[in-house]
């Protein structure tokens, strides 16, 4: 018996992943923020997400799960828990062309990629999607980046960054097909793993103009100058000499909404509450950079990251931590900046 939030679970073999219990916990308090009943947990294996919802966030769920195994277990666990609900055992892409839900969650082992078509033309207000093949994201493992999402990435100082931005912009293109415009509502990059939560907006104007917020990294593995790009436009070469290596197509836009990140951080207590004060804190500009990495280019020690925000705020620069790096800043100042930046606190 496995107790998480106010579920209890039997899995008797079926996939159940404690190390995601956080992004669950952070889930619930997201769930109760949004305004849908109904809930689609598309790739359910034990339940433990939907289950959670129905008790934690008044969501009426629908789970499936191709394994009969694991239908068999929801519907133990569904009986366990005092719920009624409906349990599919079909391929999650069937089930998705056939029947359009309020709100679809995507949360498979490994990447989404294969899902997301059917996720986008079947969510109609929020979807919601998990990645743990963080490598192809990241540029850790270019070629499979290439064939699962579309896009080109090389490992950066702040690959995380470039990993969560080229699963936004992979979903976010895919509901263009269905005119439909996706935005993030909160997003977020730990340990193994990508989350993002989508609200959706049917507009055919919209969706064109989603590809505003779309477009290129481009990044110099000498002096790791990132410079931001639309689509159609094209920078050869860095200030430094050296070719740009051009990440993308990734999203460059928010990656949350303000106001809804702040009523969950009101919402959240402990741990939850500091990482999404994080969150909350981050600003929103697509350029980020590894401080340490920038202190090694300069021959000078990383100053505290604290201190180099604060610094480059006084000159007028947007700066902040990031959520998933400690030594790492999100800032519009340029390389130049930065270098001099450190050069002087150090």
């Amino acid at each position: 018996m496995i107790e998480e939030g106010r579920a209890r679970i039997i899995t008797e073999g079926v996939f159940y992943n404690s190390r995601m219990k956080f992004c669950r916990d952070l889930d619930m308090v997201i769930f109760s923020e949004i305004d849908s009943a109904e809930y689609l947990d598309a790739l359910a294996a034990s339940g433990v997400r939907g289950i959670r919802a129905a008790l934690e966030a008044s969501k009426q769920p629908i789970f499936n799960d191709l394994n009969p195994k694991a239908v068999e277990i929801i519907k133990r666990n569904l009986e366990l828990n005092g719920l009624e609900a409906e349990v599919h055992c079909m391929d999650a892409s069937i089930l998705m062309r056939g029947r359009s839900f309020e709100h679809v969650d995507i949360d498979p082992f490994g990447s989404p990629a294969t899902f997301i078509d059917s996720a986008c033309f079947s969510a109609r207000k929020y979807l919601s999607v998990t990645a743990t093949d963080t490598a192809a994201l990241c540029g850790s493992a270019t070629n499979s980046g290439l064939k699962k999402y579309g896009a080109y990435a090389v490992k950066t100082d702040t690959y995380h960054e470039t990993g969560l931005r080229m699963l936004i912009g992979f979903v976010v293109r895919e509901a263009t097909k269905y005119e439909k415009a996706l935005t993030p509502l909160i997003s977020w990059a730990k340990e193994h793993y990508y989350r993002v939560h989508f609200c959706i907006r049917k507009s055919t104007s919209k969706a064109g103009e989603i590809y505003e917020k779309v477009g290129y990294i481009n990044f110099c593995p000498r002096c790791l100058r990132k410079e931001v790009t639309a689509m159609g436009e094209c920078r050869e070469r860095c200030e430094c000499g050296s070719k740009f290596v051009m990440l993308g197509p990734l999203w460059l836009g928010e990656l949350k909404q303000s106001e809804f990140v702040t009523r969950i951080y009101e919402r959240s207590e402990g741990k939850l509450r500091y990482f999404v004060e994080k969150l909350k804190e981050e600003v929103e500009v697509a350029t980020a950079y590894n401080l340490q990495q920038m202190a090694s280019r300069v021959s000078e020690r990383a100053p505290p990251t604290m201190e180099v925000v604060k610094k480059l705020r006084e000159m007028g620069y947007k700066a902040s931590k990031t959520h998933y790096c400690g030594f790492c800043i999100k800032t519009d100042a340029k390389v130049g900046v930065l270098a001099e930046v450190i050069k002087y606190l150090s």
